[in-house]
Formats: structure tokens, sequence, C-alpha cells
């Protein structure tokens, strides 16, 4: 589970903001959270999180903040290569040009405390630490001096010395270089097989990040493959009033080259196809299945969504469905995997685009309920701002981004604020008292 994220210098988000999935209040209601059992004593979670604000006031970026930190940790860097950091462009010194991402987070019955920070051209800092009953203790920590040298000090609780883990991490922290000042050291060791590190990096893993763009990979050959999920899919589209009646595939094998021109696909990605040896390709509503060979054999994929229409059924093509339809493709399969997965953390992007109120609501509400025996959670981005409703939500689970007049995003909890019993939470912000509203200039 994710307890806390602090970021720093990306984008439009300048100085450090911190988000908490710890409740602030001892009340909070029990539906909300998760208990976890900790070496500091039992803690309460918080499963949900949603950010609101105005339009380019940062939420996006605090999503992307996320991706990077994620692939950044994941995939690595190539050395020599720089970091990729896009950094915030205003002039605050205190930031010294360096970056920060830092989380805390729960598996494997432990607390850890994993964090870098970066310039353009490579990592200065980076922990990694472990809740013990004395508090926070490093199981390696890394630092570069004002000579530019990179030190890394790895602690016996990391693996004790003499080890075969300890022998390898050491061979690894010697040969971070000048080439290789732009790689994590925590990637550098699960790269390289050392199983202390590969649970702290399998956590980032199960970290799912889903803008509007997004597509759920393999969709339609989940669809076809797998009943069960198919089934939940036709119910949920059923139960939400959308007119699908039934999911069918419909595939057929063609040449790639045929398949380029037949649908005048754009040469970018044709040459991100060419470049690969397989692959799936989605690309107006439909999914290519590539493989090698002089040919490129290429197996189309499409979805057909059935409607009743006049007493007789008929097949729509995914590009003829509704915005919201399309959207609820990309969302219905987090609920489907929630107890498949149960470790796995959402993080969804403008969750509320092209989907109706309640629908936004039922899709949180069924994550809530659907999430109860497992570790998940889901962190949200909104414009509706009718799901500031203190009946679906706890005011815990409620955060305000707005930008200042430097352009810098600024984060505020909720629960900062005092609200009278009985008041209209949803009245309240639209006036203006949380902040976090669009000024419109010459509004009357």
């Amino acid at each position: 589970m994710l307890l806390k994220y602090i970021v720093s210098n990306f984008m439009s988000i300048g100085r450090p903001i911190e988000f908490s999935m710890f409740p602030a209040s001892e009340n909070v209601e029990e539906r909300l959270v998760r208990r976890i059992d900790t070496k500091a004593g039992e803690w309460k979670i918080l499963r949900r999180g949603g950010f609101f604000g105005p339009n380019a006031s940062g939420k996006t970026t605090f999503m992307k903040s996320l991706r990077f930190a994620k692939n950044f940790i994941v995939d690595g860097q190539k050395s020599g290569k720089g970091t990729g950091i896009n950094q915030f462009r205003g002039d605050i010194d205190e930031l010294q040009e360096k970056s920060l991402f830092q989380f805390m987070f729960y598996t494997q019955n432990n607390v850890y405390e994993y964090g870098f920070s970066l310039g353009t051209e490579q990592v200065y800092e980076e922990w990694l630490m472990v809740l013990t009953e004395k508090g926070f203790q490093p199981l390696f920590a890394r630092q570069t001096t004002e000579e530019g040298k990179t030190q890394i000090e790895i602690e016996s609780r990391f693996a004790r010395k003499g080890s075969k883990e300890r022998n390898l991490a050491e061979v690894l922290k010697d040969s971070i270089g000048e080439n290789q000042k732009n790689q994590l050291f925590l990637y550098k060791m699960y790269d390289n097989g050392v199983k202390k590190v590969e649970h702290i990096v399998e956590w980032f893993e199960c970290l799912k990040i889903i803008f509007p763009k997004s597509k759920v990979q393999g969709f339609p050959l989940r669809i076809d493959k797998d009943d069960d999920f198919r089934k939940f899919i036709i119910n949920s589209l059923k139960n939400m009033d959308t007119g699908v009646v039934d999911i069918s595939i419909v595939s057929d094998v063609m040449d790639f080259r045929d398949s380029v021109e037949k649908l005048d696909i754009p040469s970018e990605i044709v040459s991100q196809v060419e470049d690969k040896k397989n692959g799936i390709l989605t690309f107006a509503g439909k999914y290519f299945i590539f493989g090698e060979g002089e040919k490129r054999q290429t197996l189309l994929v499409q979805i057909k969504f059935e409607h009743i229409l006049n007493g007789e059924m008929v097949p729509f093509n995914v590009e003829e469905e509704s915005d919201g339809t399309r959207r609820l493709l990309d969302l219905l399969p987090i609920l489907f995997s929630l107890n498949k997965n149960k470790q796995d953390i959402y993080f969804v992007d403008e969750i509320d685009r092209s989907l109706h109120t309640k629908l936004s609501q039922y899709l949180l509400r069924e994550f809530l309920k659907g999430c109860e025996d497992t570790y998940s959670q889901i962190v949200f981005t909104a414009h509706d701002v009718n799901l500031i409703n203190l009946k679906e939500f706890g005011q815990d689970e409620i955060w305000f981004v707005e930008k200042d007049g430097n352009g810098e995003s600024h984060l505020r909890p909720f629960s900062d604020f005092e609200i009278e019993k009985g008041q209209d939470a949803l009245r309240a912000y639209l006036n203006g008292r949380f902040g976090a509203v669009p000024l419109i200039k010459g509004e009357i």
C-alpha cells in the first residue's frame, strides 16, 4: 500500500508537495481504511484519494511525476544519457536544480521508505530504509560528495558481510562510475539479480497509472480467451445503461503493409512496428497483433458491440460507441482484477472523463467494496465537482490542487478545513472557500 509520496521540482511542481494516505481523523469510517500491522503498531491507511482543482492546476502533473518515478525505478536509464527529468522552469534557489521523489509504502509486512534526488544529468542521493521497533533504519544510502564522487553505504541489515547478496551489491556499488551516475543503485541491483530488492521493485511495478488516452493492453484477446472477464464486462455495461447487450470478437489475418495502406496508418506508428519483432498496435479502435517474417503477417482483431435496435441485434465497432462507453472499457478491468491482483495501486487521471456523475460514483463505490480483502488503492483526479460529496467520500479522501501566481502547483487536503454539521461542502467549494477553483477574468 502507498502510505506517503513526496515530490518536488517536476514540471509545474516546484517546492515539495506531500500526499498522504494516512487519515487525518481518528474517527475515520472503517469502510474507508485498511488496517495494517507494522513494527510501530497498527496503522489505518486510506483506500481512496481524489484530487480536484481547476484546469492546468497540476493534477495531471502529479500523475506524470508518479509515472516518471516508476519508469525510472523499474526500467532504468541508459548509461550516459542523462535522466530525462522535466523540471520546474521557475527560479527557486532552494531547489538547487534537484528533483526529489520519495515514497513510504507497505509490502510483505514491512514499511519501507525509498527515495532519490536527481538533476538532468545524474542521481545525487538515493536511500532505502525499513521501519523497525526503533524507527526507520537504513538498508543503503547513496550521496554525492562536493567533488562529484558517488558514495554508497550498504548496511548489515541489508545483507551480512561475506554473503553472496552482499558481495554482489558491493561489486555493483563500485561499478557506478562516470557513465552510470544517471542510474539508480536499486535498479542496478534488481537488474543484476540481487534478490533482496526484488519485492521492492515489484511493489513499484504494481503502480498502475492510467491516463485518458491509456488503453488496456491485450483487451480484445482477454475478451476472447477469458470468459469470466467477458461476462463481467458485458454485465457491467448492461447495468450501467450503455445499450450494449453482448460483445463479440472478429479477427482476420492480413499482411501488415496491406493494413497500413488500407487504413492509412501514420508513418511514425509504422516505424514503431518495424522496429519491433512482435507486439500489439492499437489504432482507430482496431488491434493489430503482428509478428516476425518477411510479410509481417498481422492479425487484425476488432471488438463488436451488440445493440438491440427495432428488435434486431446490430453490431457496432468500438469507434462507433460513445466516449463514455469507451472510457468504461478502460476502467472496468480495474474492478475485475481486484481479487486477482491484491496489491495493485491505481492512479487514474480524469476518472470522470466522458462519464455521468452517477457512473463515476458507482465505479469508486464498487472499488471500495471490491478491495475489502486486498491491499489495493485508487487515487484519481476529477473535474466533476459533484464527486465532492461527503455522503460518498470521507473528507480525508479529498485533496485540492491549485497554482499560485508564479505557476507553481500546491496541494492541500480537504481535512485542513472545518466543515460545520449540515454544511453543503460542494456549495462551499464552488464559492471558493477552499480555493482550487478557476478564477474567470471579467466574470460578473
